[in-house]
């Protein structure tokens, strides 16, 4: 009695499978999930959203101006496992964070942005601004809100008038090197340079 090779390998294929047994670590697909800078979030400051300000100026009280130009932006990502076995492949968080990266084209100085939705220092919805020798953190859930011990309101500056203004210092809690001002609609207009004892205001677009 002949049997037919192709049924025969199909039956013992199916034994072999009956007799595996279940990954002993308890492994699963690993998931990942992807956090977004939300449209409400990237438009609390005109750095991503307002295409005037691909290129930002400063002048200081001293004469001195700094030109900058934005040359790109680009998209990466903080990881964050979160939960699995350690013999396993780990579920993980992936939170997007925004960079511009900007040239200088007059003057002596240095403007790079960074908008986090999470960072490694564990901050959440964080910007970052890189100016000259100091760096400005601020929360953009921070920017509008009245409540912030930050908020300042309607502020004048140069005899201009800067509505819904707050403050932060360098590395946020600096207060004795800079300090400078920023709203919703310019970003950070003013910055007070205590180590060079100088002034920087945002040439008005």
């Amino acid at each position: 009695m002949k049997i037919k090779l192709l049924p025969l390998l199909f039956i013992c294929f199916i034994l072999i499978q009956s007799c595996e047994k279940p990954d002993p670590n308890g492994c699963h697909n690993a998931v990942i999930f992807y956090n977004y800078l939300s449209d409400a979030a990237r438009n609390q400051t005109p750095y991503f959203t307002n295409p005037a300000f691909d290129t930002i100026s400063f002048a200081s009280d001293k004469g001195d101006t700094l030109i900058f130009v934005k040359t790109k932006t680009d998209s990466t990502w903080y990881k964050e496992e979160i939960r699995g076995n350690p013999a396993c492949d780990w579920d993980k968080n992936y939170f997007q964070i925004l960079h511009n990266t900007y040239t200088t084209i007059k003057g002596s100085g240095t403007f790079d942005l960074r908008h986090s939705k999470k960072n490694n220092s564990g901050n959440i919805d964080i910007i970052e601004l890189h100016f000259n020798d100091f760096v400005f953190y601020t929360g953009d859930y921070a920017i509008n809100d009245i409540k912030h011990p930050r908020f300042l309101g309607n502020i004048i500056k140069n005899q201009y008038t800067f509505n819904n203004s707050m403050y932060t210092y360098n590395n946020y809690k600096d207060s004795t090197s800079a300090i400078s001002y920023l709203n919703q609609t310019f970003g950070t207009y003013y910055i007070e340079d205590k180590v060079k004892k100088m002034t920087w205001i945002l040439v008005k677009l």
